[in-house]
């Protein structure tokens, strides 16, 4: 088994849409324009760093140009053509905004990893189970190294979100097997979209306890994940959860947004009637 900070953080806010997202594979015909500009913001920093490294030249415009050319307002929620291309300019903007205030030499950049999750006190492993992820950037300032994750924001958000993050620990515990040191820092680097948007540095540090809280965490959703104990739990989160129309039983926005053979699918499963 598999488990990701996505799939933990997804089970965490509401078993239901862990469910219907990674058991039933469900996904809405429309990529939402807050996650393309994100998604596209990222792709842009990443790609500039990637070249840097190898010492190419990277221009922002083509690669802009060349990521934006698999949108329209067909597979987005974008309502015209128009407002596609103006998120497409704030995306520009966005990852000019962090390469010129962000000076930053990453080690590594989008890295992929993937672990066995231990009991950092007992030496306790859950078996038959990886946690993997992708780190955005890694660094080493004053000689340690330290995980970057970037996050595109309509404000800024408090430190609770970054003390509490479960991302952020998953990153922390990797370099935990990196590096035999007792503090790990990581580090979210916020990118604030609006009227006049700035960067937000919120850096954290993880230590043990924050490990042994993980392996509880972790071996907690798993077990319930291969017991399919899926259940809903409602709250705020529903206002922007795609998946709020199956909830509702509302068919005509199910099929609108997940499509026929998605409906298809919930029937067989139990989750709406024929």
């Amino acid at each position: 088994m598999r488990i990701s900070k996505s799939r933990l953080t997804t089970f965490l806010a509401c078993p239901e849409k862990y469910c219907l997202a990674y058991e039933l594979g469900l996904k809405p015909r429309r990529k939402p324009q807050d996650l393309v500009v994100g998604a596209s913001t990222h792709h842009l920093i990443a790609t500039h760093f990637i070249r840097s490294r190898i010492e190419e030249a990277c221009d922002l415009w083509e690669v802009l140009q060349d990521y934006w050319s698999k949108y329209n307002p067909d597979n987005t929620d974008f309502a015209t053509l128009e407002d596609l291309e103006a998120g497409k300019a704030q995306s520009l903007e966005l990852a000019r905004l962090f390469l010129r205030e962000v000076r930053l030499e990453p080690l590594e950049v989008e890295y992929k990893f993937a672990l066995p999750v231990v009991h950092m006190e007992t030496g306790e492993t859950l078996p038959d189970l990886e946690l993997v992820g992708i780190i955005d950037l890694i660094d080493q300032p004053n000689g340690q190294r330290r995980a970057i994750e970037i996050k595109t924001k309509s404000r800024k958000p408090d430190d609770f979100g970054a003390q509490t993050s479960l991302e952020l620990t998953c990153y922390a515990y990797w370099l935990r097997f990196l590096d035999d040191q007792e503090v790990i820092p990581v580090s979210y680097v916020n990118i604030i979209k609006n009227k006049r948007p700035y960067v937000q540095w919120q850096n954290q540090e993880r230590t043990a306890e924050d490990f042994v809280d993980l392996f509880h965490t972790v071996e907690t959703i798993a077990a319930n994940i291969l017991d399919r104990r899926f259940y809903r739990n409602p709250g705020v989160h529903c206002n922007w959860c795609d998946f709020r129309p199956i909830c509702t039983r509302d068919r005509e926005a199910v099929e609108a947004v997940f499509g026929m053979e998605a409906m298809e699918v919930l029937q067989e499963n139990g989750r709406m009637g024929r």
